[in-house]
């Protein structure tokens, strides 16, 4: 650190975002622009801003390092991902900014998984709490009851076994997860604990596969009010059950969310509309869960000052630190025609605008971003086909394909608002090959990741 750096500003940035939402992609895209900084392709802060000495540094105690070569060499090579051996992971590094005179930057970058989201309920309340909130939910929306109906129906019975509410609970998520439900919880179902999410196979299949709770013999489900009696089982089993998951996952989950200065809520736009309205509302249900559990903001008047006298008086380490900042990040801009990315925004800010607005001291923006650029789209009319250029990474059957040479397809025009309904299928985005750089030392082309950078780090 040069003479005149006499402090180190330290930045907490959480990417949450659940799976395939291009988390991981927008993760090593940023962290090779920094390693790598050219001011043309990626500005940063103020114009001409340059980054040098940055160093990689070892992850805080308690979290996995952030597999940034595996991951690039993955994307390279269109191979498989790196085996993951936990749910979250965590890259810090150090460098000194152009534009910062008296500061160098100690930037710590948390990937968490969005699926623990759904968890979320949990906090604050109690095994009977839960079991209630989740009946409702089944009982009261129509796609919910008719996907559940397996564990609603074992419920009836009142002398069903542990065993065989846990299999109908089992066999109910998985008819969830099959057709685009993401309100899964326990989220271990989804996403395990090594960070290994649910394959796509039948749902009996699945329901053997995967355990609803930290691990085969701790799993429980909700009961209904007559099998919720103190002294009895499941009862006794399932509510010890459900307290050691809520210390051992979801306390940890929210207090690393709460650590953040700055977050990146990844908002897929186009899984969403290709999902349908259901992925929809479950999205936007999961975002609202996430801001109230996080209650991200600060008082307007006497949270800056705070923050202000801690940065000049208090070491990087012992600076309290909270959520200030939401970049809402609409990803995979590539896959839009050009015609249609200013529309991929105001979809986003539609949907999840007003959670942060009703926040008090939370500054907010929406950033559509390509981490990758992958495509290149030919000329189009309004109304007129929107046809882009890229390497298919599925194929007509919709099973993955070797990449081979790039084609023409074409992606779905994006409405004006969201439809008031809409199936799953109605709109189309193919997937591609991402294009990275063989070369290590050259970062990929990227639309708005400086942008967001820029907001988040600071």
């Amino acid at each position: 650190m040069s003479m005149l750096r006499v402090k180190t500003t330290e930045a907490r940035v959480g990417v949450v975002g659940l799976y395939s939402s291009g988390k991981t992609v927008l993760l090593t895209s940023l962290i090779n622009h920094l390693q790598d900084h050219d001011p043309d392709r990626f500005p940063l802060g103020k114009p001409g801003t340059r980054l040098r000495r940055f160093t990689a540094k070892d992850p805080d105690r308690g979290w996995a390092p952030f597999n940034y070569f595996g991951h690039r060499d993955a994307l390279v090579n269109y191979g498989r991902w790196p085996s993951k051996t936990t749910d979250r992971a965590q890259f810090v590094c150090q460098f000194e900014r152009s534009d910062w005179t008296f500061s160098d930057c100690l930037l710590k970058l948390y990937d968490l998984p969005g699926e623990r989201i759904a968890d979320a309920s949990m906090l604050g309340r109690d095994f009977t709490g839960w079991s209630e909130r989740m009946l409702n939910l089944f009982l009261n929306d129509t796609t919910y009851r008719t996907h559940t109906a397996p564990f609603l129906e074992a419920i009836k019975n009142p002398g069903a076994t542990e065993a065989e509410l846990l299999s109908a609970y089992r066999l109910s998520l998985a008819n969830l997860i099959l057709n685009f439900k993401p309100l899964i919880t326990p989220s271990t179902f989804l996403l395990d604990l090594k960070g290994q999410p649910a394959r796509p196979m039948a749902p009996a299949d699945l329901a053997v596969a995967r355990h609803c709770g930290l691990d085969a013999d701790t799993q429980f489900c909700p009961l209904p009010a007559d099998r919720r009696t103190p002294g009895t089982d499941p009862f006794d089993a399932f509510s010890t059950r459900y307290g050691q998951y809520v210390e051992q996952v979801v306390v940890p989950t929210v207090a690393a969310f709460r650590s953040c200065t700055a977050l990146v809520v990844l908002v897929d736009v186009t899984m969403l509309l290709a999902g349908g309205v259901g992925m929809y509302d479950d999205n936007r249900q999961i975002v609202k869960d996430l801001f109230e559990v996080l209650s991200p903001g600060e008082n307007k008047v006497f949270g800056p000052v705070a923050r202000g006298l801690s940065k000049v008086f208090l070491p990087h380490q012992w600076r309290p630190g909270w959520i200030t900042r939401v970049a809402f990040c609409a990803p995979k801009m590539d896959l839009v025609h050009p015609l249609d990315r200013d529309r991929m925004q105001a979809l986003m800010r539609r949907m999840v605008e007003r959670f942060a607005t009703d926040r008090d001291g939370l500054r907010h923006e929406f950033f559509n971003v390509s981490s990758v650029v992958s495509t290149r789209a030919l000329p189009a009319e309004p109304g007129g086909p929107r046809v882009l250029v890229g390497t298919p990474l599925r194929g007509a059957d919709g099973r993955k394909v070797p990449p081979a040479e790039e084609k023409r397809f074409t992606a779905s025009d994006l409405p004006d608002d969201w439809p008031l309904e809409w199936p799953a299928g109605r709109y189309a985005f193919p997937e591609v090959y991402p294009k990275m750089p063989a070369r290590k030392d050259y970062p990929p082309d990227q639309v708005n990741l400086d942008k967001l950078a820029t907001f988040v780090i600071e």
